[in-house]
């Protein structure tokens, strides 16, 4: 008696494992159908924290198609690698908004210089990535005298003057955070030759032209030249931030 009931209860135990098997497959086929439906098909996409390539641009780039599954037909991680293979790009980060949109939010470099190289032009970032050769000038500040030994698309670019370079490049930083610009920098025996105008620069180190214009007293003499129209002369900068103007061009 007691056998036959034991065989009973494991009867019903492997009855109600079937059951609880089968009902949860279900649900799975339930969320599977549910999750595929055109319910969840891109419909658009969202482009974010981009400047220097406008958000069509960048779908282009990444090859983005709507009317894919967003789970599984999307290409997430497809258009995050292909959009990574451009120099611009330090960050990428693609993400789902359910139920039918993709989140593309980019990092990019920043354009800083262009190192004149040739007829052509040479443009990097703050740490002297290259983002892009040109035979078209930029609109940015142009460094002259370099010379490059090796330059790669989306590798620092390799010059003789190594310490000089990152010099400059540290100064263009403090005058893009500063009110200042300037048009082209030439490198000297002396130091370099920044030129505010066509016939108007700064002469000086790297390091004294960037201490004077964190103290802010360069942009003053520059806007004081400005105020009485003088637009042709050399700023000469030393150290102890101390700053000299003759009407000749050195």
């Amino acid at each position: 008696m007691k056998q036959r009931k034991k065989k009973e209860k494991k009867k019903k135990s492997k009855v109600s494992l079937l059951i609880k098997i089968l009902v949860a497959a279900a649900l799975m086929a339930g969320v599977y159908a549910f999750a595929s439906s055109s319910f969840f098909d891109v419909t658009a996409f969202q482009v974010e924290g981009n400047s220097y390539y406008a958000d069509d641009e960048i779908l282009t780039m990444g090859n983005c198609k709507t009317g894919g599954n967003i789970f599984w037909g999307s290409g997430c991680g497809e258009i995050k690698k292909r959009l990574e293979k451009d120099a611009y790009m330090e960050n990428v980060k693609v993400k789902r908004i359910l139920p039918d949109k993709i989140r593309i939010e980019v990092e990019e470099r920043k354009q800083i210089a262009a190192v004149v190289f040739g007829d052509n032009y040479v443009v990097v970032d703050i740490n002297g990535i290259v983002l892009r050769k040109t035979q078209v000038e930029p609109q940015i500040t142009l460094i002259q005298g370099l010379t490059i030994s090796k330059l790669e698309i989306g590798l620092p670019i390799e010059v003789e003057q190594k310490v000089l370079l990152r010099q400059i490049t540290e100064m263009l930083a403090t005058m893009d955070s500063s009110d200042m610009y300037f048009k082209r920098i030439e490198i000297s025996e002396a130091g370099v030759k920044a030129y505010v105008l066509d016939y108007l620069l700064c002469t000086g180190t790297p390091q004294d032209i960037m201490e004077s214009m964190k103290t802010g007293n360069l942009q003053k003499v520059v806007k004081g030249l400005f105020d009485i129209n003088i637009e042709r002369g050399t700023i000469n900068v030393s150290g102890d931030d101390y700053i000299s103007f003759s009407p000749v061009i050195e």
